[in-house]
């Protein structure tokens, strides 16, 4: 009996990892999370873990006085790119929020910064 018990445990240990792998979380972005970089990217892009459903995954870039600089966000496959045009040496924060095809929900925020 105590060979079954464990053998379920595991069982159900192992089924909750696997479900929670299939949430779109944030694999890696460029520019880097947290990094610096010397020159306006143009675009800011996040690769995710999990294909998304672009009609409900989205993301915004603002500059360090909290006003909107991108010019929206596109989703193709696990990727997802904003457009920021030129910007300025400073600090800027990306909010996101994603459904992966199979309805996951999930959201995040990173900052980078533009170097003189």
């Amino acid at each position: 009996m105590r060979t079954l018990n464990i053998v379920m445990l595991l069982a159900a240990v192992l089924g909750c990892s696997t479900a929670a792998q299939a949430h779109a979380y944030l694999d890696h972005a460029t520019p880097a999370v947290g990094s610096t970089v010397a020159g306006s990217p143009g675009t800011v892009t996040l690769y995710f873990t999990e294909k998304l459903e672009a009609k409900f995954s989205g993301a915004e870039v603002h500059g360090a006085g909290g006003g909107r600089v991108d010019h929206g966000a596109s989703v193709s496959g696990n990727a997802m790119r904003i457009g920021v045009g030129r910007l300025a040496p400073g600090s800027y924060s990306v909010t996101w929020h994603a459904l992966s095809v199979d309805t996951h929900k999930t959201q995040g925020s990173f900052g980078f910064t533009v170097g003189k």
